[in-house]
């Protein structure tokens, strides 16, 4: 799970990095936007301001300024180019033909060199969008009427066509009484000399050639990117980003759960065979695989359940049989020597079905709960003696010996109730199969303790030692029986060990029988 959040925080982290990103080269952009925004305007001002100054001589430059400078427009103005202090960058694309803006004691110049000169032509530029609009169009218009009134009104269509090869915007040579120029606007160039601002979906200026029954109509002008369009457009990237961060974060989330669902209510309805299938680099990847270790322990529980209800059944019926046998015996028996034995008989079928049912008991609490095992480090030799010395009780025809491998060898960590449970199960199933002899060993090999008991009987084929671990498996039902035994003591073996962190294994006696071994480490989990 916390592969699946660093995966979203990444994703985030991407977003933020490329939003702040673009909030410190904000300015810069601003910046570059607004420079070829300004030289786009004024390419075509400078244009004619060029022209005019050129075909002077530098002397009458300052009065040539100062008339164009009449009528409102900027204060236009032209310095040596070595009187400037400007950043070497800025100067090089000055010398370059450029247009650049620098600040001055806090307020905006633009500067524009004159072609084949060392002298540049400089004005102010105003924050406020509408007055700047306003002088540059008036000093705009300045310089076009004094074009158009050095030649003949016949010859002024084709200067403006001949002056829009320089202008960045339509420069627009109507009548005053055109379907182009509203009334309102008519009105208002007959009252007065000054420019219609026309700003609505496009940015428009008017005026009349005095004197004439031409206008001259500058725009519509493209609008510069503003500070306000920028933060829309970089928080829009960041919500997209966000956006997209969280899909690729949720859809696989979505994809891997939808399909642990299916799994899940197939499973729920009865077929205990679905398993998950995750991807292996999937958020869900371990919580799949809890499920399928759950899935995998349900239908053994299950198919242990069937088995047990099969096989109590099957051990139940026998005993239950003779028990009704020995009743009808009974019945119609005359003789108290019979019926003293069929009495007799029918006790030892009680005594089958009550330890019977002890086994079973024992099984099931073991087979569906861990109980807490009292690790102890205890002295091996008196709890191996007070094992087996129970267990010859009654068993005068058998050799019960053990011995403990190794020198240092005294103590061991175990559980001792549960570990005694297991040696004696092994002891009775060595008990069932021994001839003569049962021999018993505990040792100690590369970090594990080792209990082994030997016996030596017919041993037990390669291709049968996997199942005896199964409950109620028999590889001799009928002389188990006999023996009193239910299949159900090497699979609480195996349950101990297994709770020890070990396990059991079966192989071949030097004694010529069979070999159970229980093998559990020596550093026990829970251990005191």
């Amino acid at each position: 799970m916390g592969r699946l959040f660093l995966k979203l925080y990444s994703f985030v982290a991407l977003a933020a990095i490329v939003f702040f990103i673009g909030v410190v080269n904000l300015e810069n952009i601003l910046h570059g936007t607004f420079e070829y925004h300004l030289g786009n305007l004024t390419q075509g001002t400078y244009y004619l301001l060029e022209r005019r100054l050129q075909n002077l001589p530098e002397a009458q430059w300052p009065e040539a300024l100062a008339e164009i400078n009449q009528g409102g427009g900027y204060p236009l103005d032209i310095l040596p180019i070595e009187s400037l202090s400007l950043p070497p960058a800025t100067m090089d694309q000055l010398k370059q033909g450029a247009v650049v803006v620098s600040d001055v004691y806090e307020a905006k110049y633009v500067y524009k060199r004159m072609a084949g000169s060392q002298w540049v032509l400089q004005f102010p530029y105003e924050q406020s969008q509408y007055h700047h609009a306003q002088r540059l169009a008036n000093s705009t218009f300045n310089l076009i009427e004094r074009s158009l009134r050095d030649q003949p009104p016949g010859n002024w269509p084709a200067t403006i066509e001949e002056l829009n090869r320089h202008f960045r915007f339509p420069v627009t040579l109507i009548e005053k009484n055109s379907d182009e120029v509203l009334d309102g606007e008519s009105q208002a160039m007959e009252s007065s000399e000054d420019i219609v601002y026309e700003f609505a979906d496009e940015e428009l200026f008017y005026r009349r050639i005095n004197g004439s029954p031409y206008v001259i109509k500058l725009g519509p002008f493209v609008q510069p990117v503003t500070l306000d369009y920028l933060q829309a457009m970089l928080m829009l990237v960041f919500a997209l980003l966000v956006a997209l961060a969280v899909l690729f974060w949720v859809y696989p989330l979505w994809r891997d759960l939808k399909r642990l669902g299916i799994s899940a209510r197939a499973f729920g309805q009865g077929d205990f065979s679905v398993r998950a299938i995750p991807r292996k680099h999937s958020a869900l990847y371990r919580l799949a695989g809890t499920f399928n270790a759950m899935a995998d322990r349900i239908q053994g529980l299950i198919s242990s359940h069937k088995e047990l209800t099969n096989a109590v059944s099957h051990e139940l019926r026998t005993p239950i049989a003779r028990l009704r046998f020995g009743m009808e015996m009974l019945e119609t028996s005359t003789q108290a020597e019979d019926r003293s034995r069929y009495m007799a008989s029918m006790k030892d079928d009680i005594d089958e079905l009550d330890q019977l049912v002890a086994e079973l008991l024992t099984y099931a609490r073991f087979d569906r709960d861990k109980p807490v095992l009292a690790f102890q480090r205890l002295e091996i030799f008196p709890w191996l003696d007070e094992v087996v010395r129970q267990e010859k009780t009654g068993v005068d025809d058998l050799i019960i010996d053990f011995e403990i491998s190794g020198k240092d060898l005294k103590y061991a960590r175990f559980d001792p109730v549960l570990m005694a449970r297991a040696l004696g199960n092994l002891l009775q199933n060595a008990k069932r199969y021994a001839r003569s002899e049962i021999k018993i060993s505990f040792s100690k090999d590369n970090g594990c303790y080792q209990l082994r008991v030997d016996d030596d009987g017919s041993g037990i084929p390669e291709d049968k030692r996997e199942r005896i671990f199964d409950a109620f498996r028999r590889l001799d039902a009928s002389r188990d029986r006999d023996t009193g035994g239910y299949g159900l003591g090497l699979s609480i073996v195996q349950r101990i060990t297994y709770w020890h962190g070990g396990d059991v294994s079966v192989c071949d006696s030097p004694t010529g029988g069979a070999s159970l071994i229980l093998r559990w480490p020596e550093e026990l989990k829970g251990s005191e």
